[in-house]
Formats: structure tokens, C-alpha cells, sequence
């Protein structure tokens, strides 16, 4: 009986041992299915190819700002000032649609007249035109063109002083460049007609003396009736006493 039961003793210890080791594997394996994998340590000296990008923020200084030019600060109006061109070469500033030099400009527009007080002389304004300009010419036409003359201003002017000039004379303004001069038109001329300073007043002296004139023949009037009915009482009681 002891030699029988030895056998089946061993068998029953190697049984109990393969059971042990299935088991003690099948756990192993099912750790290293879902268990974290990290990469082997490769010691301090290894890094990661992404540890050398760094992103910076943008600095101010970086971006870049557009700023649009701004027009010159230029009146057409205006005389002695610089030209718009030389703000340009200066400042950079835009001039609004100027045109070439060798192009012929175009004319002066807003033109005005100032008599002086006695009559004697006009002055003449006008403002330039968006082109280049080398200089303007005034021309004064009477009604007979033996008469015409013209006076030459520079290009930083806007007025010109004329003496003895006739009522009627045409007074116009050129402007001249490299490439000719400027066509003429309504705007660049203008006729010089003069009114008598004295027609006013005594228009005004004729209505006031009209109105004083109505009064005078009303208060008469008023007076020559009263005048009348005194003398209608008057006589009423005398020729009563008399009958």
C-alpha cells in the first residue's frame, strides 16, 4: 500500500505545481497587457528631440504696423507757403491728383474781385489747381485787344494789384508749367464791373424824401380844413344877427 501511494503522491505535487506556475504567468501577462509601458531610462544624458522647440510669444516690437500716409497740409488758397511737391519730397505726405510738370495744368478756380476805395485799382484772387505749377499769368482784355496786357506772378502767389483798369474789362488767370498753359474758361475769368458807391444813397435820400413830402401835404391839408370849418363858425352866427 505505501509503495502504491507514492506515485500517486508525486503526481499529485507536480499537478499542483504546473497549476502555480499557470497561474503566477497568466497574471504577469495580463499586468504587462494593462499595465503603463514607459520607455526603457536611457540615463541623464538622454533627452527627447522635442525638448529644443520653445515657443516664444510674440514681442511688440515684432509686429508690424502699417500706418497710411496722410495728405500735405496745403491750401490751394493760400499764397507764400511751400509747394506741395516740396512737402512731399519732405514729409512724404500724398498731394491730392497732382499731375506731371509736362503736363499742362489745369486753371485756377475761385477767382474774386476787391475794388479799392477810390476806385483806382482791383486786386484779383484765385486758387491754384492740383497741378505744377511754374508760374501764373493775369491777363486784363478790354473791349478793344490793342488794350489787352498781362502781368506775370509767381507760383507761390494767389493775388495780383491791377491799376486803370475799365469797367467791362475781362480779368483772367492762367496757369503755366513746362507742358503749356491752363485752358480758359467761366472759372478762370471774371468781368470787372464797378457800381456807383453815390446810386445807393441817393436812392435811399429819394425815398426819404418822398415819405417826408406825403407828410408835409398831409399835415397842410389837415390844416386847410380845420381852416375851413373856423371859418364856416364863424360866419354862421353873423348872418344869423343880420336877419
Amino acid at each position: 500500500m505505501l509503495g502504491c501511494g507514492r506515485p500517486v503522491f508525486l503526481l499529485l505535487l507536480i499537478k499542483l505545481l504546473n497549476l502555480s506556475f499557470v497561474l503566477s504567468s497568466s497574471s504577469s501577462s495580463s499586468q504587462n497587457a494593462t499595465g503603463p509601458r514607459f520607455p526603457p531610462s536611457r540615463g541623464s544624458d538622454y533627452y527627447s528631440e522635442y525638448d529644443d522647440i520653445t515657443i516664444e510669444p510674440l514681442s511688440s516690437s515684432s509686429t508690424v504696423s502699417e500706418v497710411a500716409p496722410s495728405y500735405c497740409d496745403y491750401d490751394l488758397c493760400v499764397e507764400h507757403q511751400q509747394t506741395c511737391q516740396q512737402l512731399l519730397e519732405a514729409t512724404g505726405c500724398l498731394c491730392p491728383g497732382l499731375s506731371s510738370g509736362f503736363t499742362p495744368p489745369s486753371p485756377p478756380h475761385d477767382l474774386s474781385l476787391t475794388i479799392s476805395q477810390d476806385g483806382k485799382m482791383v486786386e484779383v484772387t484765385w486758387c491754384a489747381p492740383t497741378s505744377i505749377v511754374t508760374h501764373y499769368i493775369v491777363w486784363v482784355k478790354g473791349n478793344d485787344k490793342v488794350m489787352d496786357r498781362k502781368v506775370q506772378v509767381e507760383e507761390r502767389k494767389r493775388a495780383a494789384v491791377l491799376k486803370d483798369v475799365e469797367v467791362g474789362a475781362r480779368i483772367c488767370v492762367e496757369a503755366v508749367n513746362k507742358g503749356g498753359a491752363s485752358t480758359e474758361d467761366d472759372r478762370t475769368c471774371v468781368t470787372f464791373e464797378i457800381e456807383n458807391p453815390n446810386s445807393g444813397f441817393a436812392l435811399k435820400m429819394g425815398i426819404i424824401g418822398g415819405v417826408v413830402g406825403l407828410i408835409l401835404l398831409l399835415l397842410l391839408g389837415l390844416l386847410l380844413w380845420r381852416h375851413k370849418t373856423w371859418q364856416k363858425s364863424t360866419a354862421q352866427p353873423e348872418t344869423e344877427g343880420v336877419l
